[in-house]
């Protein structure tokens, strides 16, 4: 009976309800628009540095985490193809990769330039390169040996172009030193401009070979879903500790110190937005209830007359304030969703961040988690911003109330 009563007080003034309504839809609106903004951005950022460099998890020797960037031949992995068939054997492990990382020279003519290098298993890099582009040539494929792929900075400040002969000279694992003639087969660039600016990449079997080594650094582990990773490290931990392995780990959030830096930036951004929108749903309900009050007065008085209770008419003029939040969220939710499809289909063209080389094409992603945030905050800030109105309708002097005029 009280429901039905409130629903028919609240639509009593079909304007300010409407005004008030159309404030609760687009504060949810925006809600679920900024949130899904957000988390499209963050989720397409974190795809692309799992897929183009870090992988979901990186195993090593101990160590090497801490002291690999000073010493990064003193930790090694010994065997690695028996490892690799062991870990392969692991849950929810889609793939596993080596890598041998490597620092040194390359030359051009007369040119000569320092560089990064990533001796990968073009094979097993398949997956792990899905979000590399290709300026110029292709990737390195199954079977290339003696040729490389340049990052689009290093290719540019050594001057080189696909089909171009190169030297590169490096320190092999005993201290001495070798040089190997290559071919530029590719130039790529990924998210990450500083990676692009220093880092070439070459067959593991060709860095082995100018390394004279059959060892690598670490195990890249690509998942079958990033949700996953918490399942693939506790089983990586039994796995390391039955067969007395002296390895260790990181997964790609341990490893991506900017993406965590973006992640704190967005979330005190939507914090902010967030407490923007509540507070314009709780001025905006509370006008309404307060010119709710002045106009029933006497009604008010009224109804106290006939036996109300003070707690009855409080509770009467909360009910109507969550049914305005509960209208209001749900036509919020609908235009969100709807919205969200539509911004995502014609799509936002993004310019490139702060360290990002590409820009991308953002979208809305429709996430239930901030859908149902959204409606709770959206009607809980109704309710409260019915209180006061409801208290204060509920504390007048019933003679004085059926004395207005």
């Amino acid at each position: 009976m009280c429901l039905k009563i409130a629903i028919r007080n609240v639509f009593r003034n079909k304007v300010r309800t409407i005004i008030t309504l159309l404030a609760i839809t687009f504060g949810c609106m925006s809600l679920i628009l900024i949130g899904g903004f957000i988390h499209d951005a963050l989720t397409t950022y974190r795809d692309s540095i799992i897929y183009s460099r870090l992988g979901h998890i990186q195993i090593a020797k101990k160590g090497f985490f801490k002291e690999g960037t000073i010493k990064p031949f003193d930790y090694m992995i010994d065997n690695p193809e028996e490892l690799r068939e062991a870990l392969d054997s692991l849950d929810h492990i889609e793939r596993i990769t080596p890598r041998l990382q490597f620092v040194g020279l390359l030359s051009k003519g007369e040119t000569t330039f320092p560089f990064l290098a990533e001796g990968i298993d073009p094979a097993g890099e398949k997956s792990l390169s899905s979000y590399i582009e290709f300026e110029k040539g292709e990737n390195l494929s199954k079977g290339d040996n003696y040729t490389i792929i340049l990052g689009k900075g290093l290719a540019r400040a050594i001057g080189a172009d696909v089909g171009d002969d190169m030297i590169i000279l490096t320190n092999t694992i005993e201290g001495g030193m070798n040089a190997l003639d290559v071919k530029v087969k590719g130039i790529f660039y990924t998210s990450s401009k500083e990676y692009d600016d220093h880092f070439l990449r070459i067959p593991v079997r060709t860095a082995q070979y100018l390394l004279q080594t059959e060892k690598v650094q670490k195990f890249i582990v690509i998942l079958d879903k990033t949700a996953n990773l918490k399942k693939v490290t506790n089983r990586l931990d039994d796995f390391f500790v039955k067969n007395n392995l002296p390895l260790e780990y990181k997964t790609w959030f341990d490893l991506a110190e900017f993406y965590n830096k973006l992640v704190a930036v967005y979330e005190r951004q939507l914090k902010v937005i967030n407490i923007i929108i509540y507070i314009i749903v709780i001025l905006s309900i509370s006008n309404t209830m307060s010119m709710a009050i002045f106009e029933r007065t006497r009604e008010i008085g009224t109804i106290m007359a006939l036996g109300a209770k003070r707690h009855e008419v409080l509770f009467l003029f909360i009910l109507e304030g969550a049914v305005l939040g509960a209208i209001g969220s749900l036509l919020g939710i609908g235009g969100g969703i709807f919205f969200a499809h539509l911004i995502s289909w014609i799509g936002i063209p993004m310019p490139p961040g702060p360290g990002i080389s590409v820009g991308w094409i953002g979208k809305i992603a429709v996430v239930p988690a901030v859908v149902c945030i959204s409606f709770f905050l959206c009607m809980i800030s109704a309710v409260i911003s019915s209180f006061y109105p409801a208290f204060k309708a509920s504390r007048l002097n019933v003679a004085e109330a059926l004395r207005y005029v």
